[in-house]
């Protein structure tokens, strides 16, 4: 599912860069993180969960959006919204077309 979002991100127009996993995405938005203007991330990810990724993104940068996504329950999705302040929450299992509707609303955000 990441690299079809990624590839549809990309013939869109966008920049985007890959992770395998929530280490490697922490170190790729450390090393530059003014060049990010928005990230989406799962909650389920190996090495780092998508809360701790969130909630370190937000210490370095706090205005950056981030969008996680997950296949828990409703209940769990708005505890991430509300708890954990990422900024949307996109639900699996989900249409493309929608979730990429989502990330580009926030990414026009972030751009203004």
């Amino acid at each position: 599912m990441r690299d079809i979002i990624c590839h549809m991100l990309k013939d869109r127009g966008h920049d985007v860069e890959v992770a395998g996993n929530g280490e490697e995405g922490l170190a790729l938005f450390q090393a530059a993180p003014h060049s990010f203007n928005l990230i989406v991330a799962d909650v389920n990810m190996p090495k780092i969960d998508g809360f701790e990724f969130l909630k370190t993104v937000k210490s370095i940068d706090p205005k950056v959006p981030v969008i996680l996504m997950t296949g828990m329950n409703e209940e769990v999705v708005g505890l991430i919204g509300q708890e954990y302040h990422a900024d949307a929450v996109i639900r699996k299992p989900f249409i493309v077309e929608e979730a990429l509707d989502i990330i580009e609303k926030f990414s026009k955000i972030a751009a203004n």
